[in-house]
Order: structure tokens, then C-alpha cells, then sequence
């Protein structure tokens, strides 16, 4: 079970065993996500197939979801849940469209306009986990932006169950957006095939959404040939609560992080030796009657910890070092507190904030950079899904205003064409 240490007698070994977290475990899968990358460059579907039969334990003649598929969908799901799912969506739509930015232009002098305009990529590909659990929000999360962006083409990657098949919610989740091309292919084959196309799969230039190891693994190798949106693995969240956060609410969101995988992360910072004691018992007792128990015990044991620092200076340290995927607030006032965070992916304030509500319901984007990534990428959202572009359009009196800046810095430089460029457009003014 989770374990409680005094952040000033931590190890610096046993410091960065939590701060790195799951980048320890990407490290030793490179090789065989290397030898997977290759294979499907060079034998395409026929690898694909080959890696879905042997990870996914399903051989598949077709891996693209047809609609018989996602109409039997709609008649087993529960409607009730369809209600729901819509609900999240019209959240998620108001909160995304908030984020569009089609063009930005200023004349900075007379003659002088400078601007950027903002294009959809191409093609992207999203990422939705699977396999043994369902996760339509995934899907949503990732559609509502890329839709609102004007996307032309968007790819579903998934891994399918035993039976071949992508679960109801997904499917329904998928045809209530609009989303056409879904593929029953997982893990770092459906990276590759995504980045380096297949008989079956044609290529995109972007691919978005978290995954396992081998999925981040396998998006970190591809970049180049392809962007991507960050390293997103496994699920993370760091707590920084006082003695007044209530420990049966600590204790529960713990746990909920730690029943997403086995290389899931939590950690609770606080200043209250009691508050640590109250939520290590808290853990055990909700522990009992959880049902992901084996997942559970392995994550609160591995990268999970109770941490208790009676300087607060250190707890915030720790938190912009640590950079968390998911940071939450549960302190007397979490708005002062907001203002000395630097690193985090998603930050929830208050102890009526659990994260549980940014992943189902509240529209904000949980696609997050995780294992310290935090520090220089950003959430998904609608930018994530556009490319910029600057634009410059000058005046004769803006050239001259501009060309004593041309001569004397190309002079420097001793990139005489660069100056001659312009001086050929003054000396001619008839020219215009």
C-alpha cells in the first residue's frame, strides 16, 4: 500500500524515482517499440495484423469500423448514457470554441501590416485507448477541438476487444461528431501505421491522445516524420491539501487515479502529519471495496506516495518540479495559491474539484502532458489541431521606413542580396 515519507529525509535516488515516474518505464520499451515501428513500415498491414493477433489476442481480416457496426451500436448502448455523453459534448463545445482564433493582424506603422493567420491541419490521427476498458470520453475530447478546427480528415485509432469489436460508446460517441474513419488498431503498430500508412491506413500528419508506454513510446520515435501533441502515458495527479481538505475526499482521489494502470501516479502533498495518517487509513477502507483492486495495489505502490512537508515553500517546489498531468488544490484558499504554480497540466481548485469531473463532465480538455512534460507543452485543444501562418504586406512608405534596419544588420551579416532586395524597390518607384 501507499507509503508516507518526510519530504526533507527523501533520498535523491527516491526523489527522481517520483518525479521521472512512468518516462523510467518508456525508456526500457524503446528497442521493442523501434522493432514494431519498422516491421509496419516495411510490411504494413501485414504487420498490423501480426501485432493485433499477438498484443490485442484478435486476428482481423478488415480493420475499418463499417457502419453495421456503429448502427448496432446505437441500438445496444443505454440511452441514458447517450443523454449524458451528449451533455459533456455541448460542455466541451462551449469551452473549445472559446479557444478559436481564425486571424490576428496589426499595423504596427503606417504601411506596415503584419499578421498570422491560423489553417487546419490536414489530417490527424486521435488516439483512443482501449482494449480492456471503454473510454468514449477520450474520443470526445478529442474530436470536439479537432471538428471545431475544421479538420478535413480525422482518424479514430483503437484497439478492439477479444471479439474484434470498439465499444458501443465509442462508436456512438464517434457518429454523434461526425467522425467517419475508424480503425480497430492499438498500441505503437496503430502509431506507425498512422505515421507511416498501410495498404489499409493512409497517413496523417498529426497524431493526438494518450495511451501505454508503447503508445508514448512509439509517438516520441515518429516525430519528425509526423507532429504530435506530447508525451500523454500514463494517469497522473498530485495533491497539495492542508488540514482543511477532508481525507475521505484525498483518499478517493488517489484511488481514482491509481485504478487507471498499474503505472499510474499519485502523490499527496501536505503539511498536516494527521491529515497523511487520516488518508493512508482513508485509502485502505475505500480500498475494500473497490473493484480494479490488483491495478490499484500495484500503482499506490510504485510511483504513489503520502509526502509531508511542514514548509510550504518546499511543497511548491516539489509540485512545479514534479509538473503534474492533473494538480489539485485542496487548501483553505487555492486561489492564492494558483498564483506560485508554474507546471501543471490541468489544475482543480477547492475540495469540490476532483479531477473525476474534468475527465466526465465539465468540458475541459484531459488529453495532458504527463511525466514532467508538463514544463513546456500544453493541454490538448483547438490550437493543437491548427497551424499558423505569418503574413506581411508593406507600403512604399513602409519599405523606406524599414530599409536603414535591412542595410545596416545585412551589412553585418555580409548578406549583401538581402539588402540589394530591397534597395532595387526604392531606387525604381515607378515599379509598384
Amino acid at each position: 500500500m501507499i507509503k508516507i515519507f518526510e519530504l526533507k529525509n527523501i533520498s535523491n535516488e527516491k526523489r527522481n524515482f517520483f518525479l521521472k515516474r512512468s518516462l523510467i518505464d518508456i525508456e526500457s520499451v524503446k528497442d521493442k517499440v523501434n522493432s514494431i515501428i519498422d516491421d509496419v513500415k516495411i510490411n504494413g498491414d501485414g504487420a498490423v495484423r501480426r501485432y493485433s493477433e499477438l498484443y490485442d489476442g484478435i486476428r482481423l481480416d478488415s480493420f475499418k469500423v463499417n457502419r453495421e457496426e456503429i448502427d448496432y451500436a446505437w441500438k445496444k448502448i443505454n440511452k441514458k448514457l447517450v443523454y449524458q455523453i451528449k451533455r459533456q459534448i455541448n460542455y466541451s463545445k462551449k469551452f473549445h470554441k472559446n479557444q478559436l482564433i481564425k486571424e490576428r493582424k496589426i499595423e504596427i506603422e503606417k504601411g506596415i501590416i503584419l499578421g498570422e493567420k491560423f489553417t487546419p491541419i490536414e489530417s490527424v490521427g486521435l488516439y483512443v485507448p482501449g482494449g480492456k476498458a471503454a473510454y468514449p470520453t477520450v474520443l470526445q475530447i478529442l474530436a470536439v477541438p479537432a471538428k471545431i478546427a475544421k479538420v478535413p480528415r480525422i482518424v479514430v485509432c483503437t484497439p478492439p476487444n477479444k471479439e474484434g469489436k470498439v465499444p458501443e460508446s465509442v462508436l456512438v460517441v464517434a457518429d454523434i461528431l461526425g467522425v467517419k474513419e475508424i480503425y480497430k488498431i492499438g498500441g505503437a503498430q496503430a502509431i506507425a501505421a498512422l505515421a507511416f500508412g498501410t495498404d489499409s491506413v493512409k497517413p496523417v500528419k498529426k497524431v493526438v491522445g494518450p495511451g501505454n508506454i508503447y503508445v508514448s513510446c512509439a509517438k516520441m520515435l515518429v516525430f519528425g516524420k509526423i507532429d504530435i501533441d506530447m508525451p500523454a502515458g500514463p494517469s497522473e495527479a498530485l495533491i497539495i491539501a492542508d488540514s482543511n481538505a477532508d481525507p475521505v475526499f484525498v483518499a478517493a482521489d488517489i484511488l481514482a487515479r491509481c485504478e487507471h494502470d498499474q503505472n499510474a501516479s499519485a502523490i499527496l502533498l501536505t503539511d498536516s502529519k494527521e491529515l497523511a495518517e487520516n488518508v493512508k487509513r482513508e485509502i485502505k477502507r475505500q480500498f475494500s471495496y473497490l473493484k480494479r483492486k490488483e491495478i490499484i495495489e500495484k500503482s499506490l505502490t510504485k510511483y504513489s506516495a503520502i509526502i509531508v512537508s511542514k514548509k510550504w515553500d518546499e511543497i511548491i517546489d516539489f509540485a512545479n518540479e514534479y509538473a503534474a498531468e492533473h494538480l489539485q488544490l485542496m487548501v483553505k484558499n487555492p486561489w492564492s495559491l494558483l498564483k506560485k504554480i508554474k507546471n501543471a497540466g490541468s489544475i482543480f481548485l477547492g475540495n469540490n474539484a476532483p479531477v473525476a469531473i474534468g475527465d466526465y463532465a465539465s468540458g475541459t480538455n484531459h488529453v495532458l502532458p504527463t511525466g514532467q512534460f508538463a514544463k513546456m507543452f500544453s493541454p490538448v485543444g483547438v490550437e493543437t489541431f491548427q497551424k499558423k501562418s505569418e503574413y506581411q504586406y508593406l507600403t512604399k512608405e513602409g519599405i523606406r521606413k524599414l530599409e536603414p534596419i535591412v542595410r545596416e544588420i545585412s551589412s553585418v551579416e555580409g548578406l549583401d542580396g538581402h539588402y540589394n532586395s530591397v534597395k532595387v524597390r526604392l531606387q525604381n518607384e515607378i515599379r509598384n
